[in-house]
């Protein structure tokens, strides 16, 4: 109670005021804007009611400041100017922090704070204690709370996409018998081939002959692995993560979004289609908003651009580019984020959107792609993050950096991976530094950690490979230029880098690339636009 107390003696922060205060008109006692003021009799002393009337009981009979007699009877209401001046000064509501960007005059404070959309309110779902605003508790109480009794939809679509699940979990398993049988046949051949060697010197023709044939075989089978689960082990990005050599079939890159200078107006809604052989950019349809800070990944044939801000305002809607569509155009998607997200993570797993960290710091919201597209809030991270990254390997969901507070001073260096069937968290080996605003690929097992932000604002040019089996790091080749805010693609062995910033050069249309094995990284031609935190996808091949 005492505490309670005091809070009510108070006046207001002068911090909260729009513009400066007149110094000569706070209170004396607590030298804040008095709440409900009252003046001494003789020489308009200021105080607070509170906090004169306790002075008065507990102290003595007298003006604090002049010490002529006083009582609570002879305190005086302001009238006039002053009575004008204090209720005319605009203060920030008491909901401030929790979002509310309202100033309202001080006279009508109290009826504002009742009416508040920001205030507090407690989830009325049996079993959730979680405190929302006021204005999204609907919202909350019927979508997001995992305490809340789900409607049933549509069991058609779900009986049919579980039907369709079990006939490729049986493909698979059928594939893998075959090739089990495919290895068993090899070995016997290679026991084979050993007793061969060992009993028949002279047939050396013979035995070559036979290993060739083997070492086909061989090749064959790991073809067809390959191609068995080449499906299952793409990055968000659409880009083929297998640790192997080979030529890029796909050579397209599509750039989204993004700034080009300081400012509101600065955000853009272009879209350009780069060709890593040929070093060439084209644009493409632009998007319905301007969009920065967002997230992108691939569903089938499909490319999503998932919330952002337009410089002004987060978003918390979905824009959809179907590259079998003629012409291309960008459509909104049937469903919209559960909040307005800018500076998160997206990934697309199992025919569901996640969408990690963000405005709503340390949540993963799951989105189904399909109707009836409904959105829920999966989990809560062990810490608040943003401008950071998230890579699925290996059906896990590996959450490395960001920053707590959107500031680089508080950047991260620890790294977390969701298990979604356990539905728990594992903290695990940490980065070689704190790091924010970086992007990331994945290359097998393997997380590449490009560019970004260290704890003391240094933009890096460093480049980092984590493996997400032993927690051990290993530092590749430094990039030519220092980048934040950069976007990044892998295609089978190649790294491709666009864009960002960095203080020699500021917004950057440049685009680098590495071949993991090699030495050093090579500059390509540069992109359209200067582009700084767009988001990038490497084009899904039509169907």
């Amino acid at each position: 109670m005492a505490a309670r107390w005091e809070d009510d003696l108070q006046g207001y922060d002068v911090g909260r005021f729009q513009g400066e205060v007149n110094e000569d008109l706070l209170c004396s006692i607590c030298q804040e804007v008095p709440k409900d003021p009252r003046l001494c009799q003789h020489k308009d002393h200021i105080f607070c009611f509170a906090h004169i009337s306790r002075h008065l009981v507990q102290n003595s009979q007298t003006c604090p400041v002049c010490r002529d007699p006083l009582t609570q009877e002879t305190l005086r209401r302001p009238t006039g100017f002053l009575k004008n001046y204090w209720e005319g000064l605009k203060i920030k509501c008491d909901h401030h922090e929790r979002g509310c960007p309202d100033y309202v005059r001080l006279e009508h404070l109290p009826k504002h704070v009742e009416k508040c959309g920001y205030a507090p309110v407690m989830c009325r779902n049996e079993g959730c204690d979680t405190e929302i605003n006021r204005r999204d508790i609907e919202t909350h109480e019927k979508d997001l709370c995992q305490f809340r009794m789900d409607k049933c939809h549509d069991c058609k679509d779900i009986k049919q996409n579980v039907d369709q699940t079990n006939v490729r979990m049986a493909a698979i398993e059928r594939n893998q018998h075959e090739m089990k049988k495919n290895v068993d046949e090899i070995k016997a051949s290679q026991d084979q081939m050993n007793v061969q060697m060992t009993a028949i010197g002279s047939k050396q023709d013979e035995m070559k002959q036979s290993i060739n044939e083997m070492r086909e075989q061989f090749e064959r089978m790991m073809i067809m692995m390959n191609q068995t689960f080449q499906g299952n082990n793409t990055n968000k990005n659409n880009a083929c993560a297998m640790n192997h050599a080979g030529p890029v079939k796909n050579q397209d890159v599509i750039i989204i979004g993004g700034e080009y200078g300081p400012g509101n107006d600065n955000v853009l809604n272009t879209v350009e289609k780069y060709n890593i052989v040929d070093g060439k950019s084209t644009l493409l349809p632009r998007l319905n908003h301007p969009r920065t800070a967002s997230a992108s990944c691939v569903y089938n044939n499909d490319v999503l651009v998932v919330g952002g801000n337009d410089g002004k305002v987060a978003t918390d809607k979905i824009e959809v580019l179907n590259m079998n569509q003629h012409p291309l155009r960008w459509r909104i998607f049937h469903s919209k984020l559960p909040v307005k997200f800018p500076s998160h993570d997206a990934i697309v797993y199992q025919g569901k959107l996640y969408i990690i960290g963000g405005y709503d710091w340390n949540s993963i919201y799951e989105i189904t792609l399909t109707t009836p597209y409904t959105a829920k809030l999966l989990t809560r991270m062990p810490e608040a993050r943003r401008n950071h990254r998230a890579e699925l390997v290996d059906g896990k969901l590996f959450i490395l950096g960001g920053t707590t507070s959107g500031l680089s001073k508080d950047a991260l260096d620890s790294v977390v991976v969701y298990d979604f069937i356990k539905n728990e968290f594992k903290p695990i080996a940490s980065l070689p530094q704190p790091i924010c605003k970086m992007s990331t690929v994945t290359w097998g097992h393997m997380i590449i950690v490009v560019g970004g932000v260290d704890k003391n604002s240094q933009v890096l040019n460093d480049v980092i490979m984590y493996d997400t089996e032993t927690g051990r790091s290993e530092r590749l080749p430094s990039m030519i230029h220092k980048r934040r805010g950069s976007s990044a693609v892998i295609m089978n062995d190649v790294v491709v880098v666009f864009g960002g910033w960095n203080e020699e050069q500021a917004y950057l249309n440049s685009v680098e690339s590495f071949t993991i094995g090699g030495d050093g990284w090579k500059e390509l031609p540069g992109m359209i636009e200067k582009r700084y935190y767009a988001t990038a996808v490497v084009k899904p091949l039509r169907i």
